[in-house]
């Protein structure tokens, strides 16, 4: 336990001095290896940093960030949102819940939160500021859903923990489905709460069917792209990181040959861009790996393990510590880091309390989706506030009802297991 409460330490400190997660993992594993009583060799740290990503399936994690650069760089996204409009632009709170629900359209392509609420945000937030919106509420409400990227399928975090834990990234697709859009329409309705609570903006507009018919019409090949990915891997076709590439293939070819708005130039950008995100998550993923095979080398998940059965063995007061634990970790970490270490420490756990392995996984990545909203490191947070212009101050006010409801649905999905794992047996 005396090298767990060194490299804690050092890590804590490292973060508060505001050194990138990464770069802290791999420096407070190597004072753990120094402080050990067994003898590690340093030239186990780039050993465990190459083969921790040397992964087949993380190869999905570069392929759906470029589907997403792809997306973006054509009139897919711009199609998809006005679907959205067609859809929901008439109700109360319209805008609020175009952004919603274009996050969840967009979920089931990039998989990424910090790239949905990226793309969202630059759309929706100037526009429901022109409409009488809440600075504060529109960036919360572009934020939270952004969360749902990380839910709904293909989501990297689940591919992170699927290689992680050796569990099936299919079952882990699948089991997200349902929770992914019971965050959404919890959201939802709490846009149309409290935009009649504060009497914000309301959008005077009337359902079309002529523009909802036309704007599907336009946006179908867009949207189709997320059940390709769902049932090409459930059908067996193709496996997660082959999804990736057919997805970014598919992206490339619709913007570029069929809708003919992307233009050359913007292909090097896209790939600069992807590569970019893909290996400030890699690296993260090679020193949460090398963090957390210091803790397995030191017996650490063996002796918690222990500590946790002994207070207890009952199943649903060891889902409330697990997701006290994830909550908090959400709080300060990256999900990629947070998924790394945590589930070699707290996996052995939930398998003794007969907990399957790809629920516990899901729980995990459902609560750490709430980090990014979360302060002090909730990056969806620092993303909106960029692009609204409110202050820090503001914009956690106005998320705390979003957080709460995400909280809500957090708990609804850990004690009815059922709602999530029934697709998974289909």
């Amino acid at each position: 336990m005396t090298v767990a409460i060194i490299v804690l330490a050092v890590l804590f400190l490292l973060m508060i001095l505001g050194v990138p997660i990464a770069i802290s993992l791999i420096i407070a594993s190597i004072s753990g290896f120094i402080s050990s009583i067994y003898y590690i060799p340093l030239e186990v740290v780039p050993q465990r940093l190459i083969t921790s990503v040397d992964s087949f399936p993380l190869l999905a994690i570069p392929f759906f960030m470029l589907t997403g650069e792809f997306m973006m760089s054509g009139s897919m996204g711009k199609r998809i949102a006005a679907f959205a409009f067609a859809a929901v632009g008439w109700v109360r709170a319209g805008l609020a819940q175009v952004s919603t629900l274009t996050s969840m359209f967009f979920a089931g392509i990039s998989g990424s939160g910090a790239a949905d609420t990226a793309a969202v945000g630059k759309m929706m937030i100037p526009m429901m500021e022109s409409k009488g919106y809440d600075k504060g509420f529109a960036a919360a409400t572009v934020a939270s859903a952004g969360t749902i990227a990380v839910v709904i399928p293909p989501s990297i975090p689940m591919i992170v923990y699927g290689v992680t834990a050796g569990v099936s990234i299919g079952d882990l697709f699948t089991a997200g489905i349902i929770p992914g859009i019971l965050i959404g329409l919890s959201l939802m309705m709490l846009n149309y709460w409290l935009t009649r609570k504060n009497n914000y903006s309301e959008e005077k507009r009337t359902f079309e069917f002529t523009t909802f018919r036309k704007t599907f019409y336009e946006g179908i090949l867009a949207l189709l792209l997320p059940l390709i990915i769902i049932f090409g891997i459930r059908g067996g076709i193709f496996t997660p990181t082959e999804a990736g590439a057919v997805a970014a293939a598919y992206a490339f070819i619709i913007n570029k040959f069929v809708y003919k708005d992307m233009d050359w130039k913007d292909i090097p950008e896209a790939f600069i861009n992807a590569g970019k995100m893909s290996a400030m998550v890699v690296f993260i993923i090679a020193g949460a790996n090398l963090f957390g095979w210091l803790l397995t080398a030191e017996q650490i998940p063996q002796q918690l393990a222990q500590l946790v059965m002994n207070a207890t063995e009952n199943k649903y007061l060891i889902l409330f510590i697990f997701n006290i634990i994830f909550f908090i970790a959400g709080c300060f970490l990256n999900a990629s880091a947070a998924i790394t270490i945590l589930t070699p420490l707290l996996l052995p756990i939930a398998l003794g309390a007969g907990i399957d392995p790809v629920f516990f996984g899901l729980i995990m990545v459902v609560n750490l989706s709430i980090g990014l909203i979360t302060p002090p490191v909730g990056l969806d947070l620092f993303i909106v506030k960029g692009i609204a212009d409110v202050s820090y101050d503001k914009l956690i006010k106005a998320v705390i009802p979003f957080i709460a409801v995400m909280v809500f649905d957090l708990f609804i999905i850990t004690y009815f297991p059922a709602i999530s794992m029934f697709l998974t047996t289909l």
